[in-house]
């Protein structure tokens, strides 16, 4: 029988990403107590931005929620900080500011919070805010990372592609976009297609690449086309493969964001 021709389907990786577009609750320190006569003044001015932010039981206001986030920020609370930080970044509340945004991100950086190290390292890769430095990136990446931050571990992948602040290695570019892509990173899963379809830094796998292109559809554009001109290189076996792997997959996912709970 003669094989099947499979001829290159390029896909051009995603670039880096910062967070989401609104900062979600974030969880308060252990020690936080739950109710208000044990929490620190911090933690209260903290959820009292957390409720502007977010609308809950008053009027969204951006501005008293940095109002708030700056008090808990001063305070050395690392979750405000951050929160500060993507306000200044995003301009909510405050007028836009990218080296405001970089300060704060790096006070809670170095209280080791993971979104914080991320962003500080897109700042850093992009040189908003601060003097690019890939480096820089790189380390911050690193960091967040090794937390199982799923967008970090996306940035950092990307950065090892592409050879900005690390020796190009396809390899470990493979590793860190299965990394985010497990933890349920659409990007991550794309740019994890994306190697597999090209054969960078690991075999060429169109089944994979198939799965992880259908799962990231359900929150990418353009995914499900591009995984449909892979299927055309396909045969009906291997697709009905992919198709079971990616349910698979999915199911998965799910189970890990309802343990994460």
């Amino acid at each position: 029988m003669t094989p099947l021709l499979r001829t290159s389907v390029l896909i051009i990786l995603l670039p880096l990403l910062s967070s989401a577009d609104v900062p979600a609750a974030r969880t308060l320190p252990k020690t936080a107590s739950k109710t208000s006569q044990g929490q620190s003044e911090a933690e209260q001015e903290y959820r009292q931005g957390v409720l502007f932010t977010e609308g809950n039981g008053v009027p969204q206001d951006y501005l008293l929620a940095a109002k708030h986030y700056r008090a808990a920020a001063e305070k050395g609370l690392a979750a405000a900080q951050y929160d500060l930080g993507y306000f200044y970044e995003k301009g909510l509340g405050v007028e836009r500011d990218l080296e405001q945004a970089a300060g704060w991100y790096r006070k809670a950086a170095l209280q080791g919070d993971p979104q914080a190290q991320n962003n500080l390292g897109v700042l850093y890769a992009t040189g908003q805010g601060v003097h690019r430095d890939d480096a820089q990136a790189v380390n911050w990446y690193r960091l967040a990372a090794a937390q199982n931050d799923p967008e970090a571990a996306n940035n950092l992948g990307t950065m090892y592609l592409q050879g900005r602040g690390v020796k190009r290695d396809f390899a470990q570019a493979f590793q860190f976009f299965l990394h985010g892509a497990e933890q349920g990173h659409p990007v991550a899963q794309r740019n994890l297609a994306a190697m597999y379809v090209n054969g960078q830094g690991v075999a060429r796998d169109y089944v994979l690449a198939y799965a992880w292109l259908d799962v990231a559809s359900d929150h990418i554009s353009g995914c499900s086309e591009l995984r449909d001109r892979i299927a055309k290189e396909m045969k009906p076996d291997e697709i009905a493969r992919a198709q079971d792997l990616a349910s698979r997959k999915r199911t998965e996912l799910m189970q890990k964001g309802t343990e994460s709970r």
